[in-house]
């Protein structure tokens, strides 16, 4: 009777627990406040988020030609990329942290371009983010999980058309608008209570 009533708990904390594929910039890495701030000590001109209403780094927002341009510039930052000294969004290691405890299992899927990989490893070990997978991939869709959390508005869309039975979740950023079969959260504090309630 204890061996049933323990393999009862068991499953029912089995079934509790969901991989959860995270992504890094514009979710837990606060990509924008890294690049504009360098940007605006290197070029002089501030940019300020509520300007950044679409998915692209080029004119008119920037100098640059073309967003390959501005991913030239930004491969080396003064010896590192711009992705190796990114500040975390607020609670975001915090909530990752406490999921993880709750015994979530916590999937990075970031689409990073192949040159920043090593700072990014060394960014998510300074910043002791709770993972024990990483995957650097385009097509995000394609690593199983549960529950996807994204802000790219054409991930997003790839999530909905390639599996639209997971859970989508949108982190509204103003380069971003509501899509039908996502949910969406403003705030790293809104995201626990939102998984509570799937």
């Amino acid at each position: 009777m204890v061996i049933d009533y323990l393999s009862i708990m068991h499953q029912r904390i089995k079934l509790s627990q969901v991989r959860i594929g995270v992504d890094l910039d514009g979710v837990v890495a606060d990509f924008t406040k890294g690049w504009t701030t360098q940007y605006a000590l290197e070029f002089g001109t501030k940019i300020s988020e509520e300007e950044i209403t679409d998915w692209g780094l080029s004119k008119p927002l920037t100098h640059f030609d073309s967003d390959k341009d501005f991913w030239k510039w930004a491969m080396d930052i003064n010896g590192s990329s711009i992705f190796r000294h990114l500040e975390l969004y607020d609670q975001s290691q915090e909530t990752l942290l406490e999921l993880s405890k709750m015994g979530h299992e916590v999937v990075i899927i970031s689409s990073k371009p192949w040159w920043s990989i090593h700072d990014t490893l060394i960014w998510l070990g300074e910043k002791k983010i709770p993972t024990k997978e990483v995957h650097f991939i385009e097509d995000k869709w394609t690593i199983n999980c549960e529950v996807y959390l994204d802000d790219a508005p054409y991930q997003l869309e790839n999530f909905i058309n390639h599996v639209p039975e997971k859970k989508i979740i949108r982190f509204e950023r103003p380069y971003n608008s509501h899509l039908e079969g996502t949910f969406s959260i403003k705030n790293w504090s809104d995201l626990i209570p939102l998984l509570n309630s799937f």
